[in-house]
């Protein structure tokens, strides 16, 4: 059996399950128990069948069974955790994984390394109730104490279900003041993999722990892992009641509900990044590049050293940037992706994970603090003048670059030779100091911006280590879990605060997640009357074409406010997708009421007037539109059309030639075909027709498809039906692509 054909039955038995087919789902574990080397899972397997069966006789056999209910759910607990069990024994039995056999550690050693761990926390306990924070800070730079702690992560992330000792160790653990914030913060990462991996309702509990120590940097990452092992695990959770209570507890805390709201947003934006990497590759850096082109050809970079003042301006800056406003506008948006926590530096530091730095899976976690020992060797070298204690600190402070690619980088600087590893610490020193000082001015303004910053940094690790680890293929990647976290029972649960759900629906409305949105808002205004949310629905439900809907709520809306130009216009528009015309003409009539002299009611007057083949009405508002904004040369085109249909072809050609003045389309050529064909110039019409043709790039079938479409125009101008093949083949025998 092969890993995936593994899954398929694995995710088989929870479908039967999630159908109340137990049966079935006994089957399958049946099947999948052959596989298994560990026997006593066969054994197991037959105690809930036989538990079944007993339920099954008591039902309907014998008196029925008061504790029904409660021995049905501890069935399904108990299948549940022994479909879990079975797939992990055939995952190792078999090697089907190739990252299992990262836990180097044999069984045996396991126990003697988490004493060793237990014993070192016991004594650093003792040694900061001591005040002695020296001794402690020798032990966390041990080399023994290091390794320690990475045997601990794999032995976390590798553990199916907790032991005893492990769970004694982590609960000791995440309390304040025992081991170092940063290895706290891998073990909780190591939980955070290690619940994805297996299930276990003390990983969820050791969670809560650390979450609740309300430790900085730790308690950040434990939300996320909570939230993200909830989510992933939603539909078991009902069978554990003590997990429900420890939602329960933090119900309507205040830290919990805003915080659990910005992790939704991250995550969602960690889900954009590749589309945000291809953007930043295809669109910004290109431009960067032609900049980059012009400016050494503008600024005559070849003669630097002339004898021109260099305190003198270039005359020409100003003219240049003139001449390139797209770069600004990329630039700024770049900035503001940033801004927002949008991870724009995925490409560029894709490849700077090949270091053996990120060999130990537990470094794709680490958080970056400048004491570690790879952070003082890449410095090595470093000619005087550089300060490296700022540089580290102005890393470890940078809000821009996450934990995993602030490695990459100070690792990228220790492959360089001195003098360049100088000049370009000396550089990025000067960016940090300005992004810092940026970041610092935010943080006194708004006490949150430092937990978002966390949150956001977490998501990208976590985000490089699932899209860019060498078996990343292996592992159950959570950014593909669907993003409707606020559909699950456990957010349910846990938030109660219509504030922060509205929150989280305006952020999916801004990101154009249209269909979560309308989920959200429709949830909201079951109980709130908000004539806004009412028109937003309205909005998703015209983005998604379903007309009908969204015509439903922009009349609810329309109850609350009726002259609202905006929403007359959405109305309107979508009685014309609709093709009623009538009632989109009553509408863009009452808007034009309200703005007699809004062009885009005009132009849309124009259309529907057009679209119902009333053309001498359609043209009076196209000249409107023309009188009020005459440079506006897209309107040429309508009228020119409009000319065409009511046979004033002197006009029609007019406008369409002024068009062309300005831009050129295939159906523009198409059309000015059709005009000079209608006025018996053969010849111009087949020049137009070829212009027309090479527009659509030699698309044969799209030129015979329209010019076949327009033939009911051309027939009103005494030309044939035979001619329009004809013309077709004409054309197409007489241009060379």
């Amino acid at each position: 059996m092969n890993y995936k054909e593994l899954n398929n039955k694995y995710q088989q038995v929870f479908d039967y399950l999630s159908k109340s087919r137990i049966k079935d789902a006994l089957d399958i574990l049946g099947i999948l128990c052959n596989h298994c080397r560990n026997r006593d899972l066969r054994a197991q397997l037959e105690s809930h069948a036989d538990t079944y069966l007993n339920m099954l006789k008591y039902a309907f056999e014998l008196s029925d069974d008061p504790q029904k209910e409660k021995v049905h759910d501890r069935l399904i607990k108990d299948i549940i955790g022994l479909a879990d069990d079975v797939r992990e024994d055939i995952i190792r039995s078999n090697s089907l994984l190739n990252y299992y056999k990262l836990r180097i550690e044999p069984e045996s050693l396991s126990d003697q390394v988490v004493s060793d761990v237990s014993q070192v926390v016991d004594k650093l306990i003792l040694q900061k109730e001591s005040d002695a924070e020296a001794d402690a800070m020798s032990v966390f730079t041990s080399a023994a104490y290091k390794e320690n702690i990475r045997a601990l992560f794999r032995i976390i992330w590798h553990s199916n279900k907790m032991k005893d000792t492990e769970i004694s160790l982590l609960e000791k653990i995440s309390r304040k003041d025992t081991i170092a914030w940063y290895d706290k913060c891998v073990l909780v990462s190591a939980l955070n993999l290690s619940l994805i991996r297996h299930f276990d309702s003390n990983k969820i509990s050791l969670l809560f722990s650390f979450y609740e120590s309300e430790e900085k940097q730790v308690w950040e990452r434990a939300l996320i892992s909570l939230v993200l092992g909830l989510a992933f695990y939603d539909s078991r959770l009902g069978y554990y009641p003590e997990i429900l209570q420890r939602l329960k507890a933090i119900q309507g805390m205040k830290r919990a509900d805003q915080s659990i709201e910005i992790i939704i947003q991250q995550y969602i934006k960690a889900r954009e990044t590749e589309k945000i990497t291809r953007k930043i590759q295809q669109e910004i850096l290109p431009e960067m590049i032609k900049i980059k082109s012009r400016l050494e050809e503008k600024l005559d970079l070849e003669n630097l050293l002339s004898s021109t003042n260099l305190e003198d301006k270039n005359p020409e800056w100003e003219s240049f940037f003139k001449e390139s406003p797209d770069v600004y506008n990329k630039l700024e948006e770049f900035t503001n992706l940033q801004l927002e926590g949008a991870d724009v530096f995925l490409g560029a530091f894709a490849m700077l994970k090949q270091f053996d730095f990120f060999n130990e899976v537990n470094n794709w976690f680490l958080p970056f603090y400048k004491e570690n020992d790879y952070i003082s060797a890449s410095f090595e070298g470093i000619s005087e003048g550089i300060d490296l204690k700022q540089f580290g600190e102005g890393i470890e402070r940078s809000n821009f670059l996450c934990n995993s690619d602030k490695y990459s980088f100070c690792l990228n600087i220790r492959q360089m030779p001195a003098f360049q590893k100088s000049t370009v610490m000396e550089l990025f020193n000067m960016e940090l100091k300005a992004m810092n000082e940026m970041a610092e001015d935010d943080e006194l303004i708004n006490s949150d911006t430092r937990t978002r910053v966390i949150i956001t940094q977490y998501f990208h690790d976590l985000y490089r280590f699932y899209k860019l680890h060498p078996l990343r293929s292996e592992f159950d990647d959570v950014f593909t879990m669907p993003p409707a976290i606020y559909e699950t029972g456990f957010f349910k649960l846990w938030v109660d605060d219509i504030n922060i759900l509205r929150n989280i629906g305006e952020f999916f409305f801004a990101k154009d997640y249209f269909r979560d949105s309308l989920v959200i808002f429709k949830q909201i205004v079951e109980t709130n009357n908000i004539y806004e949310l009412y028109e937003k629905i309205g909005y998703c439900h015209q983005q998604l074409g379903e007309f009908d809907k969204a015509l439903e709520y922009y009349h609810k809306a329309e109850l609350l406010d009726r002259n609202k130009l905006w929403l007359i216009n959405r109305i309107a528009w979508c009685y014309r997708k609709k093709n009623e015309y009538e009632k989109a003409l009553e509408y863009y009539h009452e808007a034009e009421q309200l703005e007699p002299d809004d062009l885009q009611v005009q132009a849309c007057l124009g259309h529907v007037y057009m679209e119902m083949g009333n053309y001498e009405a359609a043209l009076k508002y196209y000249f409107k539109v023309e009188y009020l904004q005459p440079d506006n040369h897209k309107v040429r085109r309508p009228i020119s059309w409009c000319s065409f249909m009511l046979g004033k072809m002197d006009n029609a050609l007019k406008y369409l030639e002024k068009s062309l003045l300005n831009t050129t389309s295939k159906n523009d050529y198409m059309n000015l075909g059709h005009i000079y064909w209608c006025l018996g110039k053969k010849q111009k019409a087949i020049e137009n027709y070829r212009l027309c043709l090479q527009a659509a790039n030699w698309d044969v079938d799209w030129f015979s498809r329209v010019l076949h479409e327009d033939s009911r125009y051309l027939e009103k101008y005494s030309i044939p039906a035979i001619n329009i093949p004809l013309m077709i083949d004409y054309v197409r025998l007489s241009v060379t692509p």
